[in-house]
């Protein structure tokens, strides 16, 4: 009984934020009411999807299953409660200023707690665990050195924590709130009315028949089902119950297909037009539009999934592998016949936020209002069910919803760090610091930055970890002259990549477990497979062209000329392969001329092509005697 109510509070919900955020995406909702009635139904749905207490097969728990519903609707109308008095208090609290009253100091210190615990429950104790270390930092204040500040008392910082727009109502839960949940409620949409499966088939049709045609199929699907799902590890388990199975068929080992799919699945979260949380928080930290990020992101995301398919071509050459029978793959133009409406959303989308130039917001509701329409003429004028439509569009703003419930939890935590970063003058200090600590080097900054965004993104989600380190070490990037864009995607690519990175890498993880292969090895396999990409952030920070900032002709054509020789360079380095197996001389001269490349300076160009080509010329040579002998 007490899951069915379960259920039933949770659909209910989520129906009401869903349809909330539908009307605030074509008529403008207040600020500061949107978000927190954003919060409000989405930690509310948290506490009614994750228990207070998990439950395990084959043993009772010491809370019945009615007392943990119980704790957990507490939690619930608390979280509501609290975000409620906060909109019906907006007026009264700008009278009150820094004179807050008890009630104030009672509601904000319960709804703190309540953040906390909606993020342990969906996104596990680390991030809880950091963003408590900040409240107490902030108030000791006493500590030596650069962490020196004046201490904080609980009624101000808790205060300030919920009752202002600096800390769980800032910027990042107003990301969320505005245009993320949009997105996710788009990328719900699509899925489930069978847009998944499209693009799946799409890469089938578009990959199989060449060598490695099922890794070539795991990396298209992975990228376009990425941009959909927002989520590596979803992803993984989306595409990769598919594709890893057949990856092993035609001959890819356990590791190698598990970090293929690994790798393929993260770059969705960087891949434009519809890109990770974090991008969507990125431009409402820059203070841009989302088409520029969009455009920004486009050449290195490019070369991200241009690496990731010469590393699976050159380890198929390596295996001699081949292409799956032609028999046995979708045709292209039934597959298009089929689905060539799917694509109509995704166009729609680029035409209002590259063309017409309208909010990213404004751009997801008319995207989901296309596939709503679409399917309507499907479902109602094709097939006449219209009840099958209504239950379809029911079950989309619920699942859409309960999707969002994580990122939700996750804006709204980091709300918190970032409030006392906020208020504690900690981004000013550490930025300063990490820029002395580097002795003024651009490169060790990057390193160190670098280290930190895998760290982090052991424990955290990648939002989570872009918006710790926007406002800790993209500043002090920033401060060495590098672009501000250049600075938060390079903070964003290594989040990404914490994702295949040991000792802690979730999507490497979760191909292991379909792949039937050891988790370490995985995330290992990945990280050989990902050479280019760890670099990749390094070259547009050098290279800001390559990210459209300082954009001449001649410089772009020759740095993307220059990139692309050299990720081919790299990828057949890293696999021991170009045109024929390769001898580890070919090998280090392939690295040697591909980190030449990379490198932003006419000179180290021209090594590393001299390099490429000779490897080229020994290779096409040693394949010419080998047939002749063979004759």
């Amino acid at each position: 009984m007490a899951q069915k109510w379960r259920i039933r509070i949770t659909m209910v919900l989520g129906l009401i934020l869903a349809i909330i955020q539908l009307y605030g995406g074509l008529w403008p909702i207040a600020t500061q009411t949107l978000r927190a009635i954003h919060v409000a139904l989405g930690l509310g749905m948290a506490f009614m999807i994750y228990p207070v207490v998990k439950r395990k097969e084959g043993k009772r728990d010491l809370l019945s299953s009615k007392l943990m519903f119980v704790v957990d609707f507490l939690f619930t109308a608390g979280i509501i409660l609290c975000c409620t008095y906060f909109i019906t208090e907006l007026e009264a609290l700008a009278y009150r200023g820094g004179n807050p009253s008890t009630m104030d100091v009672i509601v904000s210190c319960v709804a703190v707690l309540l953040v906390l615990e909606s993020c342990r429950r969906s996104l596990g104790a680390a991030m809880p665990i950091i963003a408590v270390i900040f409240i107490v930092y902030a108030m000791l204040g006493n500590l030596p050195g650069f962490l020196q500040h004046r201490a904080i008392d609980v009624e101000w910082l808790s205060t300030h924590l919920f009752l202002t727009t600096e800390g769980v109502f800032g910027t990042t839960i107003g990301a969320s709130a505005t245009t993320v949940f949009l997105f996710v409620l788009f990328g719900a949409a699509l899925e489930k009315t069978g847009g998944g499966e499209f693009f799946l088939q799409l890469a089938y049709s578009v990959c199989g028949r060449y060598r490695g045609g099922t890794a070539k199929v795991a990396v298209v699907g992975s990228g376009l089902m990425g941009m959909i799902s927002g989520s590596a590890v979803a992803n993984v388990a989306g595409v990769g119950s598919i594709a890893i199975p057949l990856m092993k068929q035609t001959g890819y080992s356990s590791d190698d297909a598990g970090a293929i799919e690994a790798v393929s699945a993260s770059g969705g979260l960087i891949m434009p037009p519809v890109m990770g949380a974090a991008a969507f928080i990125m431009a409402e930290n820059l203070g841009v539009p989302y088409s520029e990020i969009i455009l920004a992101a486009a050449l290195p995301a490019t070369l991200y999934y241009m690496a990731i398919l010469f590393s699976v071509d050159f380890i198929a050459g390596r295996q001699g592998l081949v292409g799956m029978p032609k028999d046995q793959l979708p045709k292209f133009r039934a597959v298009m016949k089929e689905g060539y409406l799917y694509i109509i959303p995704m166009l729609i989308l680029i035409y209002f936020i590259c063309i017409a130039k309208t909010s990213a917001q404004r751009a997801a509701f008319w995207g989901f209002v296309s596939i709503v329409v679409l399917y309507a003429v499907r479902k109602i004028l094709q097939e006449k069910d219209v009840r099958g439509f209504c239950k379809m569009i029911l079950d989309i703003l619920i699942d859409g919803s309960r999707q969002a419930v994580s990122i939700i939890a996750a804006c709204a935590c980091a709300g918190i760090i970032v409030g006392v970063i906020s208020l504690t003058g900690l981004g000013l200090t550490l930025s300063s610091a990490l820029v002395d600590l580097a002795g003024g080097s651009l490169f060790l900054l990057l390193l160190y930055t670098a280290i930190a965004c895998i760290i982090l993104g052991m424990g955290l989600p990648v939002t989570a970890c872009y918006i710790i380190l926007a406002v800790l070490a993209a500043p002090a990037i920033v401060n060495l002259g590098v672009p501000a864009i250049a600075a938060h995607l390079f903070v964003m690519y290594y989040g990404v990549l914490s994702n295949i990175t040991p000792p802690v890498a979730l999507a490497s993880y979760v191909a292991a477990g379909i792949s039937k292969s050891k988790p370490l090895n995985v995330a290992v396999t990945s990280c050989k497979m990902s050479v280019v990409l760890f670099v990749l952030p390094f070259m547009f920070i050098y290279q800001p062209v390559l990210i459209l900032q300082e954009v001449q002709a001649v410089t772009l054509i020759s740095a993307l000329v220059t990139s692309v020789v050299g990720v081919i360079a790299i990828s057949a380095g890293s696999q021991r392969y170009l045109l024929r197996n390769a001898s580890v001389l070919e090998c280090l001269m392939l690295l040697v001329g591909g980190f030449c490349m990379l490198y932003p300076e006419s000179i180290s160009d021209v090594v590393g092509i001299v390099l490429f080509v000779a490897v080229v010329l020994i290779q096409l040579k040693k394949r010419k005697s080998a047939r002749a002998a063979s004759a």
